[in-house]
């Protein structure tokens, strides 16, 4: 979760707009996918369990070729965090239980933090204690059914810039996470804030700066970390990507500049990846990437041009917080946004993070909304966050004396990053709604109501196949009917059922309770 990501300038209105327009120049010069709409893609059995499709198809499928809906939660028990207060822990211990909670609800797939500073806290000394800890959430994931994405994680560059009383700030700076000190190079300018944003501090851009001008080569090691990771951890099957970095900003060189550096980290990180995966005889994974935040300070979004790799198997994943955290946009036109946005690129749009943060019987209508966009849009997200201990950055203060006992998302957490056993049922049941797991065929429409449990789908199969649902039971027993399908298993499980329903031709599914 961000303090902020857009300004609300009038001059901002205006850069949003371009956006809007320069992805339609995008969508007009890219090279159209040739395949039939009816097609659906066959990915080779010896590939990845899931693989990410750009053109006409764009998506993410299993090996069957079917669309598949990715739904979860960020998780951030090895996240290294600057610590306000040493007596009140920045995140929670992880536990395999709640792995098995998560399923209940229908989530099969986790965005799972780390940090390179504490991958590789000595320059060239990479921590493998660290690299097991990540191999053991990965693997008590995998026993419940549930994908992890590999989020590279960082908030305002490293959690070594911030500023002490001595340095008189008007608005002071908390430390956050991101780089090791060695690769964290500030020119001594200031750990102030300009603006109250943690962003708008020159300490910062600086660093940013300086980290896409490869100073001291800084950023080869940065993609040499993600190599050793890979290496050790690629080989877990349901380890399904990578998201390469997590909401980066822009130094204070021109926009132009920066934007031609961060589209040429991405291609060499890609690059790298993927000569990684061949080195050690991994299949390939997908490669989520997202738009940068802030240039210079200044609360800018960017994206990249939609040619800065020829590489298939990516997915555009922004976050989203409108009228969560800026009022710029609508949640719904943001979407539209988005979805424009991966137009242009000709890929799949995956919601990396997005939240709603109020008191949940006020904030629930707002979840309602995002969750029929995302359903309209067929976008796969991963919820920020599924538990926040109260020392975490964002919720303690900036002299560490001030902070919650409590703090929920949607588990809750005591001072100590213990959980309470007290759930946000209101929103786990909008986020554990009947939905797709996986889909046969294309021209896909869906609809599911959180409040009654009722669905409908409506799709083409090329072919006979097998679409499968998440139906929870929240609502009892589901009825399940429609036009061209047969029920062939309608499994209990706990939290809910598993169906796979086969279905041909243009073929409709609706679920009654």
């Amino acid at each position: 979760m961000r303090n902020s990501i857009f300004s609300f300038s009038a001059s901002l209105k205006k850069i949003i707009s371009c956006l809007f327009a320069a992805t339609f120049v995008f969508i007009i010069s890219c090279k159209k996918d040739p395949k039939s709409q009816d097609e659906t893609p066959v990915t080779p059995s010896n590939q990845a369990v899931l693989t990410a499709k750009r053109g006409n198809d764009a998506g993410i499928y299993d090996r069957e070729g079917r669309f598949v809906i990715l739904r979860g939660v960020n998780y951030n028990v090895l996240g290294d965090y600057w610590h306000a207060n040493p007596s009140i822990p920045a995140t929670a211990q992880h536990h395999e239980e709640q792995f098995r909670i998560m399923a209940s609800y229908g989530f099969n797939c986790i965005r799972l933090l780390f940090s390179w500073s504490a991958l590789e806290p000595e320059r060239g000394q990479h921590n493998q204690a660290y690299i097991q800890n990540l191999a053991r959430v990965i693997e008590d994931a995998k026993k419940y059914g549930i994908y992890v994405m590999l989020d590279l994680h960082q908030d305002a560059y490293s959690k070594y810039i911030f500023s002490t009383p001595e340095d008189n700030c008007e608005r002071n700076q908390k430390g956050w996470d991101g780089a090791p000190l060695w690769a964290t190079y500030t020119d001594g300018q200031s750990v102030c804030s300009n603006d109250g944003s943690r962003e708008g501090v020159p300490a910062v851009y600086y660093a940013w700066q300086n980290l896409w001008d490869n100073r001291d080569g800084i950023q080869d090691n940065l993609i040499a970390s993600w190599k050793v990771l890979i290496a050790a951890l690629g080989h877990h099957e349901n380890v399904i990507g990578y998201d390469l970095i997590n909401e980066p900003s822009l130094g204070y060189s021109s926009l132009q500049d920066q934007q031609k550096k961060l589209s040429g980290f991405y291609s060499r990180l890609i690059k790298a990846i993927r000569e990684t995966e061949k080195q050690h005889q991994q299949t390939e994974k997908i490669a989520f990437f997202e738009p940068a935040v802030t240039h210079a300070g200044q609360q800018i979004p960017a994206v990249v041009g939609a040619n800065f790799t020829a590489d298939q198997n990516i997915v555009f994943a922004p976050h989203n917080y409108f009228e969560v955290i800026t009022q710029l946009l609508t949640v719904e036109q943001g979407f539209t946004l988005y979805n424009t946005l991966a137009q242009s690129y000709q890929t799949a749009c995956f919601i990396g993070e997005w939240g709603v943060y109020s008191e949940p019987s006020v904030g629930k209508d707002k979840m309602k909304r995002f969750a029929q966009q995302e359903d309209h849009y067929r976008m796969g997200s991963t919820f920020w966050q599924w538990c926040q201990a109260p020392g975490d950055p964002h919720g303690i203060s900036w002299d560490g004396q001030t902070y919650d006992q409590t703090s929920l998302h949607l588990m809750e957490l005591d001072a100590q990053g213990n959980y309470t056993g007290k759930r946000n049922d209101i929103f786990l049941q909008i986020l554990g709604r009947t939905r797709p797991i996986v889909i046969q065929g294309k021209n896909i429409k869906y609809t599911s109501d959180p409040d009654s449990g009722t669905f409908f789908l409506k799709a083409r199969a090329a072919k006979k196949g097998i679409t499968e649902l998440w139906i929870p039971n929240f609502f009892g027993q589901p009825e399940i009917s429609g036009k061209n399908i047969a029920v062939k298993n309608l499994k209990e499980v706990d939290g809910g059922y598993i169906a796979e329903i086969e279905v041909e031709a243009d073929y409709e599914i609706n679920i009654t309770h």
